[in-house]
């Protein structure tokens, strides 16, 4: 059903663009499959971003086209983006997609794919209104001052655009955040908005880098202009290569703008506090181990697990825990979900000491043993069982984390004010997962 709603938003989408002129036909295919390709396995936050980026820089396409004639000229294409492009902007958000299928409880990813986003954004918004700039620009790496339109070209107005367009994406990267990481405190939501905003403007200042040194350039006889087009210029005149590499094309640049703001991001993440749960949630590797007897590792889950069925808690065990272990939480959550990651319980101040919990534990806010249970995305306390959209197998995810904290959090944590909590306290983490469909 996912795949089916993904498909259909595309291709509507990407037909209104090919109607408004700011797709061809290969563009609005390679749009369509991108599109569904992100919605289908990363569900509606990626999808949030991945249309913010294409709206945004489609309608800028289409303003101001006077202002722009002169270096529309200079561009190695027009206005309608074709395949080449809409991959170059996009595809390093697709590729990421699919680590986050592999990975689906690290948040790696998703930054990743925000900073690529926010890059190809920040680029197409200096583009398309550095134009506008009643100063003409300088070449960003002498400062000369240059025509509009010239690769490697910059301006305060283009700067600004890049700032702006990069500021968008990271905003919504932190308002839709799937995992809660960026937004479960004021700080790490600010810290995150700049990381992702200042990586996009960073990896348009490459492209702009590449552009004045090695992206290849061409020179039109008739025009006596240069420009990035080949093998005609707009006058029908072959071009001649002049500098650069001859397979560098703005498309390449393109890309690597996008790449770059995925290794800044990424990179500064193992140094800054919003990062620290990026890279070892569902991905740590310890000695402790967590089962079930209600069914094995990566099989179907049984109906009286589920809202389908009686809505009982599994009885859990586990084993390892390390020393220096204070207190346990568990969570349970759903990555296939539509809007993203979805919590069927929270359940923590879970005493060091104990090996298991058992078959339906109470839907109370303490539990036995003095476990403390949270507010899950039904909105209700303690365990609700999967209950995806009928026709879609979706995976849950059991996992356990053993604390240096004792078991004293405040009552009422949901998922995103736990993880908050326990950033940086975490010991060891085992896992189990099922797998469910109605």
């Amino acid at each position: 059903m996912q795949v089916l709603i993904g498909l259909i938003l595309a291709v509507a989408i990407s037909l209104l663009a090919y109607l408004a002129g700011a797709l061809n036909l290969g563009g609005a295919a390679a749009a369509t499959m991108l599109g569904v390709v992100i919605f289908d396995l990363g569900g509606l936050p990626w999808a949030i971003l991945l249309l913010a980026f294409f709206v945004s820089s489609s309608a800028l396409s289409r303003l101001f086209d006077k202002r722009k004639h002169m270096a529309n000229e200079k561009y190695s294409k027009d206005s309608r983006r074709d395949a080449a492009q809409v991959l170059a902007n996009g595809g390093m958000a697709g590729v990421l997609v699919f680590f986050h299928l592999a990975f689906p409880l690290q948040g790696w990813p998703w930054l990743g794919a925000a900073a690529a986003l926010a890059a190809a954004n920040a680029d197409t918004w200096a583009t398309e209104l550095g134009v506008l700039s009643v100063i003409p620009p300088r070449l960003i790496t002498t400062g000369k001052s240059v025509e509009y339109g010239d690769s490697g070209a910059i301006s305060a107005v283009g700067l600004l655009a890049a700032t702006g367009g990069s500021l968008l994406i990271a905003a919504l990267a932190v308002v839709f955040d799937p995992f809660g990481l960026m937004n479960s405190a004021l700080a790490n939501a600010g810290i995150a908005v700049v990381l992702i905003m200042l990586a996009g403007l960073a990896g348009s200042l490459v492209d702009s880098l590449l552009g004045a040194t090695v992206q290849a350039i061409y020179y039109c006889p008739t025009c006596q202009k240069e420009t990035e087009r080949h093998p005609q210029h707009t006058c029908g005149t072959r071009t001649i290569l002049r500098r650069g590499w001859a397979w560098l094309n703005n498309d390449w640049v393109n890309a690597a703008c996008t790449v770059s703001a995925v290794l800044l991001a990424l990179g500064f993440s193992f140094i800054l506090p919003v990062g620290s749960g990026m890279w070892d949630k569902g991905g740590m590797m310890t000695d402790m181990q967590l089962t079930t007897t209600a069914f094995e590792n990566g099989q179907p889950i049984p109906k009286m697990y589920s809202c389908d069925g009686a809505n009982l808690s599994p009885a859990l065990a586990w084993s390892g825990v390390p020393t220096g272990t204070q207190s346990l939480a568990l969570v349970v959550e759903d990555p296939d979900a539509p809007p993203g990651i979805f919590t069927h319980w929270v359940i923590y101040n879970i005493p060091a000491d104990r090996d298991k919990l058992p078959q339906g534990v109470a839907k109370t806010e303490i539990v036995s043993g003095g476990s403390v249970q949270g507010t899950n995305d039904f909105r209700e306390l303690g365990y609700d069982g999967p209950c995806p959209p009928r026709g879609s197998q979706h995976r849950y995810y059991f996992t356990l984390y053993a604390l240096d904290l004792p078991a004293n959090l405040p009552l009422g944590y949901e998922r995103a004010q736990l993880l908050s909590a326990i950033r940086g306290h975490v010991l060891a983490q085992a896992q189990w997962m099922g797998k469910y469909q109605r």
